[in-house]
């Protein structure tokens, strides 16, 4: 096994290099990488991005090939189009508007006035005044496409600024840009963790039912918006960055099914609009993500994994939102303690004894530590390696993959902060609703569908699962977080209620 992956995990793919990354701890539990600044939505586009570049690349015969047979980890390269033409005009361009608004005589003066003034002029954009008879109407094609961004209220460089996914032709590399208009692929916001949603999928039990699903419903390019931001685009080939794939540690885990369920259960309901279907594709994955994480932490500690209890946000529910903060501490605190027993079984290892002994004891550990950690000792006592590996990787964690529980929760709805109260987990109605999309493929009993919650993702509503699970929990209190929950989806319009003992969640996009 080498040397620097945890037992029972897949070997590194050759291509990735891991030579600057300073201490190589975390990424053998949760895999490389997954950071707070790359939000959902930028998880889902990576992950689609993946599989747009495989699909339409004929060395590729699959989406969704499935983890080499061979015991070896997923190794490809994929591109992904720069879109530098179609991002000049939605976010850089500051002319279109002005000209469109001017009393100019002719839309021949109009166009001829934005070519004199749009880096690049009539030799890079003249395609777009064959296409569009009057300037007016291609003031409005961008400004409707600029309507389409997510995230537009965060203020990203132009080259990470995206469009919502729905189709191919919107779909672009996240990158910075060298002073020479070079590429440089800084993986800032595309942080992998896009990669590993991929890989969980490619790795799950329906990677042959999803291979139709998400061609048909993910990569056609048949939708309007698509064919809006096709024809703001040049026809000749664009640029293209090319990526190689990260690393997700485990061959199998139950995430990875759940995920895909979920994702197949979406994708299939043929009623859901294609321009509705990424949200709450978006909030599910960041969902297994969550869990994902949370039970790895468990995993290695080998405790129970700690429940989600959902409180609805009322007076009525503070007995629930005292156990959900209890236990987003506890999620926050079980990363930090998997990482310290990953230092201290090492620490207690047959190969850190042995180095110990050694005839030079410090360069035998320290050569050691390089190989198992990719971490660089200086002069530390061998008494104080351990504490020295706890507290750099701790430290890294803090910054970016411990942050990733807490702002994901809060992105995907599943989380609410409150000054000088903390933060807990907690339901928006976009979340509640992308749950009922994804678990309801007919009426079911309210009663299922919590326990359905509790089974699939360890949400604790009710009082049925939460007396079950906490036995200092107030009964009261999670009979009203359920009638909560339970009106909520009534006004949704998800939730019917035959008569006094009998309520169905529906799926109105289930044909």
């Amino acid at each position: 096994m080498p040397a620097n992956v945890l037992p029972g995990s897949m070997p590194l793919p050759e291509q990735l290099e891991i030579r600057n990354i300073e201490i190589w701890i975390e990424q053998q539990v949760w895999g490389h990488r997954l950071i707070a600044d790359q939000t959902p939505w930028f998880l889902l586009l990576e992950a689609l991005g993946v599989m747009a570049s495989r699909a339409s690349d004929r060395n590729h015969d699959r989406i969704f090939p499935g983890k080499p047979v061979d015991g070896k980890h997923e190794d490809f390269s994929y591109s992904m189009a720069t879109r530098s033409a179609l991002r000049m005009l939605l976010f850089k361009d500051r002319y279109i508007d002005e000209i469109a608004d001017s009393q100019a005589v002719s839309d021949s003066s109009m166009w001829t006035r934005w070519f004199d003034l749009v880096p690049g002029g009539e030799e890079k954009f003249g395609y777009l005044r064959d296409r569009f008879t009057r300037f007016s109407s291609f003031r409005n094609a961008v400004a409707l496409l600029r309507g389409a961004e997510i995230e537009s209220e965060r203020k990203r460089r132009p080259n990470s600024r995206h469009l919502a996914p729905r189709g191919p032709d919107m779909l672009a590399a996240d990158f910075g840009e060298q002073a020479n208009g070079g590429v440089n692929k800084d993986r800032r916001f595309f942080a992998r963790g896009g990669e590993l949603l991929y890989l969980m999928l490619n790795r799950s039990n329906l990677k042959d039912a999803l291979e139709e699903a998400v061609r048909d419903r993910l990569l056609t390019p048949g939708s309007r918006w698509n064919a809006l931001a096709r024809i703001l685009q040049p026809d000749s080939p664009q640029p293209v960055a090319t990526f190689e794939n990260g690393y997700l540690p485990l061959g199998y885990h139950r995430v990875y099914d759940v995920l895909a369920e979920d994702w197949l259960a979406l994708l299939s309901l043929r009623g859901l609009p294609d321009d509705n279907l990424p949200e709450p594709l978006m909030r599910i994955s960041g969902l297994a993500i969550i869990n994902y994480m949370t039970l790895r932490s468990a995993e290695i500690l080998g405790v129970p994994p700690t429940e989600f209890p959902v409180d609805m946000v009322s007076l009525d529910t503070l007995s629930v939102q005292k156990i959900s903060k209890d236990c987003f501490r506890r999620h926050r605190d079980q990363s930090r303690l998997a990482i310290s027993k990953i230092v201290d079984d090492f620490s207690k290892s047959p190969e850190f004894a042995e180095a110990s002994g050694q005839a030079n004891p410090f360069r035998a550990v320290k050569e050691l530590v390089s190989s198992r950690f990719n971490y660089e000792l200086d002069d530390t006592p061998l008494a104080k390696i351990p504490a020295e590996l706890k507290e750099q990787a701790i430290s890294n964690h803090d910054q970016h993959l411990g942050r990733v529980v807490g702002f994901y929760a809060e992105q995907i709805g599943f989380a609410v902060a409150r000054r000088g109260n903390g933060r807990w987990y907690a339901a928006s109605d976009g979340l509640i609703e992308a749950l009922v999309l994804a678990n309801v493929k007919h009426p079911m009993e309210f009663e299922t569908f919590l326990e359905t919650l509790w089974t699939r993702y360890r949400m604790v509503v009710g009082s049925e699962v939460g007396c079950r699970e906490f036995q200092t929990v107030n009964y009261a209190h999670l009979k009203a977080n359920q009638r909560l929950l339970e009106d909520r989806l009534r006004v949704l319009g998800l939730l019917k209620r035959l008569s006094d003992d009998c309520a169905f969640v529906t799926n109105p996009f289930v044909e």
